[in-house]
């Protein structure tokens, strides 16, 4: 049932970040955000890279390889995690290759002295693969702490409006997105155990 509700929540964000709907509201919520927090450029930027692809994949791959030799089950949780991050992030891609919604426009992006990462360029900006990750990560190691959990992914999506990174569509329709692949882990974790049953 959850990961209905998280499906069509993201089939109506597309629709309607495709159609232009959302154009006004993006715009006053990236000016807003802009408006109430001046300033925060550099500690924004930095927060949105360590939620790039290229950090948080290869750090999951060391860290469950590491907890691998001690404990398989949390070695290999991560590990599929890991796994989980790049599909969803190859997801996202594609996803901002077919949905046509153009990202902010540089008079709406703050002027951040560097930008780290290697972004992939593509045509459009949704869904937002960096709120898609940090979903996926709340959802799964974070779950027992939903404070944190929450304060992560919130910092995250505003960082990214607030940079004009992407539009808060984008970052909504990320949410979904991470929320959809967190349903599926939950569904392939129930199926893992019944497998090994037989």
């Amino acid at each position: 049932m959850r990961l209905a509700v998280a499906a069509v929540l993201f089939l109506v964000l597309a629709a309607l970040a495709s159609s232009g709907a959302t154009a006004s509201m993006d715009r006053a919520a990236t000016v807003w955000v802009q408006r109430t927090a001046p300033g925060p450029d550099l500690a924004a930027a930095v927060f949105v890279f360590l939620g790039d692809a290229e950090v948080v994949i290869p750090l999951a791959v060391l860290v469950g390889a590491a907890l691998y030799r001690r404990d398989r089950a949390r070695g290999g949780g991560i590990l599929w995690l890991a796994a989980a991050l790049v599909a969803a992030s190859a997801l996202a891609v594609v996803l901002k290759r077919l949905i046509p919604s153009p990202g902010p426009p540089p008079a709406l992006q703050r002027p951040v002295p560097f930008r780290l990462g290697a972004n992939l360029p593509t045509p459009f900006s949704f869904p937002s693969g960096h709120t898609t990750r940090t979903t996926l990560i709340a959802g799964t190691l974070l779950r027992r702490h939903p404070a944190l959990a929450g304060a992560v992914l919130l910092c995250m999506m505003a960082a990214l409006t607030y940079l004009g990174d992407h539009w808060a569509t984008d970052v909504l329709g990320g949410l979904c997105l991470g929320w959809v692949c967190v349903e599926i882990l939950r569904y392939l974790r129930c199926l893992r155990p019944a497998a090994r049953g037989r």
